[in-house]
This record gives C-alpha cells, sequence and structure tokens, in this order.
C-alpha cells in the first residue's frame, strides 16, 4: 500500500499529491502539512492564510477586521496584526493541522511556525484576542477594539477608537 501510495505521489503533480495526502488525512482523521514559509504563503488578515491554494482560518484566535473594519482603530490594529502574523511565518517552517472547515468554506487549523503554536503566540503578543463564539463574544470584541457604543453592523460607528 506505502509504495503505491508513494508510485501516485511521484507521478502526480503538486495539486495532485495534495489531493491524495488530503484523501489519507480523510481517512486517518487529521492532516498535518509543511511549508516553506515565504512565497507560497499569502496573508488574507491576521488570523487568515492562504497557502498552497488552501484558505485557512487559524484556530483559537480573533483578529482585528481589515475588509470591512467597523471603526478605525479596527483598521489600525487590523493592519498591524497582518503584519506581525507576517513576521511569525517568516520566521521558520510552516505546519498546520486541519481540523475541518468554518462556515466560509476555509480550513479550520493550528497553525505552528518552528514548533511555537502561531495562534497562541498572537495572542500573547497583545495583537490578537482569544476566539470565542456567539454574538455576545463578538459584540465584546468589537467593543474592545471601538468602544463602547459599537454595533454588530457594519458600518463605521465611532472612529475614535477605544
Amino acid at each position: 500500500m506505502r509504495r503505491l501510495v508513494y508510485a501516485a505521489l511521484m507521478a502526480a503533480g503538486m495539486h495532485k499529491r495534495l489531493l491524495v495526502i488530503a484523501a489519507l488525512a480523510v481517512t486517518t482523521g487529521s492532516l498535518a502539512v509543511t511549508a516553506k514559509a515565504g512565497g507560497n504563503i499569502n496573508i488574507i488578515d491576521g488570523d487568515t492564510i492562504r497557502m498552497d491554494g488552501i484558505t485557512i482560518r487559524i484556530m483559537e484566535l480573533d483578529t482585528p477586521e481589515t475588509f470591512k473594519s467597523r471603526c478605525e482603530n479596527e483598521l489600525v490594529l487590523g493592519l498591524a496584526a497582518k503584519e506581525h502574523l507576517r513576521s511569525l511565518l517568516d520566521s521558520g517552517t510552516v505546519t498546520y493541522e486541519a481540523s475541518g472547515a468554518d462556515r466560509y468554506g476555509r480550513t479550520l487549523a493550528m497553525v505552528h511556525v518552528g514548533g511555537i503554536n502561531v495562534g497562541q503566540q498572537m495572542i500573547r503578543d497583545g495583537v490578537a484576542l482569544s476566539y470565542q463564539p456567539g454574538k455576545d463574544a463578538k459584540r465584546a470584541r468589537l467593543r474592545h477594539r471601538c468602544g463602547s457604543d459599537a454595533g454588530l453592523d457594519d458600518t463605521w460607528k465611532n472612529t475614535g477608537g477605544k
């Protein structure tokens, strides 16, 4: 069996290789992938990356939005988180372990670089908050970033920050 899988990997191109690995992961229950940091990793925002054609939502953390920011402070903090994530990912070999998908179809994964859990490091470094599900938790994170009158709609109600 191993020889057949190896032969398939050797004969296939990179995308086919990833499909074979993904198929094996489905049967074993987990997927660990290693990639060299740099050219093949795109930073979408502070908690989402694109690696080898796969959009990955880093588990455990939430960073400020950069695309649909609800206040100027959130945008500034989101850009800082994005830059911090880039510096972490550039510091070594990036690995991730997939654990399902979110409602947007992104792969949920624990991401590591050089053995360091990226999500936990971002939280320790103060550029991310621990992710908690639900509207109340989302509202609390938003108010932390945008002030007490911030709402969950997509408008900038408070541009003054905290």
